[in-house]
This record gives C-alpha cells, sequence and structure tokens, in this order.
C-alpha cells in the first residue's frame, strides 16, 4: 500500500522504474524518466547536493536510489508520458481503483484536463451490474 492507502502496482511504469518507485517513490522514478529518457547514467554509491541526481528527484530519493543502484550503469527507460496507449490503460486503471482526479495527476504527472476528458469519455457504469 502507498501513502493514499491505495495498493502500489504501477503497471503504467516499466520494470526498472518500478524497483526505483519501490526504492525512492513513485514521484522520483516519474521524474527520473523524464528527465533522463532513454539515457544511460551512471548512479554513484554516495551523492552530493550538487548531482545531477539530486537535482531531478531531492537529496533524499537520490540518496535512496544511490543505495539501492550505487555503482552501477542504468538505462533510464521513458516515463509514460510518450505512449498514449500505456498512458491511456494507466489512468483508465486508476479511476476504476477509485483514485481521485488529484492522485491521478500527482501519480502520472499529467494534468486534470487530461483525466477529466478519459473521465468524460469512459462509459457510464451500468446500473443493472449492481443488482447482481
Amino acid at each position: 500500500m502507498n501513502s493514499n492507502g491505495h495498493p502500489s502496482d504501477r503497471v503504467w511504469l516499466t520494470p526498472l522504474l518500478n524497483r526505483i518507485a519501490n526504492v525512492a517513490g513513485e514521484e522520483a522514478a516519474i521524474a527520473l524518466g523524464r528527465a533522463r529518457p532513454g539515457e544511460r547514467v551512471y548512479i554513484p554509491e554516495h551523492v552530493t547536493a550538487d548531482h545531477w541526481l539530486v537535482q531531478v528527484v531531492g537529496l533524499d530519493a537520490a540518496e535512496k536510489i544511490a543505495a539501492a543502484f550505487g555503482s552501477m550503469k542504468i538505462e533510464i527507460p521513458q516515463a509514460i508520458a510518450g505512449d498514449k496507449r500505456r498512458r491511456a490503460a494507466a489512468i483508465a486503471d486508476l479511476i476504476e481503483k477509485g483514485y481521485s482526479t488529484n492522485e491521478i495527476v500527482r501519480t502520472l504527472g499529467i494534468s486534470q484536463n487530461t483525466v477529466a476528458e478519459h473521465r468524460r469519455r469512459r462509459p457510464p457504469a451500468d446500473p443493472q451490474l449492481k443488482l447482481l
């Protein structure tokens, strides 16, 4: 469970970004996937305040990433921003799980208008299903 009480199954993230999210949080993983998509980067064992990783994810998250991936070169996958199908699936998944619009915006790093549009296009719930 994450801090919002929702399950932390982040189907919209790649396996590596999921591992980073497990260590440093979803926001850090998404920020990293947006800041350095497709880049092969070296993660040091220890980071300083002026290191690029700290600038991207903050000191606490950078220290956690360094502890888990230190002395490794990793290729940063792209966050979901460029893949409309994966983003749409992620939005639908989070709506289905009961996430609020603000939670979806924070989790996926997208606009409220995008979430609102997906909610509008969503087929209405079948009231007959409640009778089952």
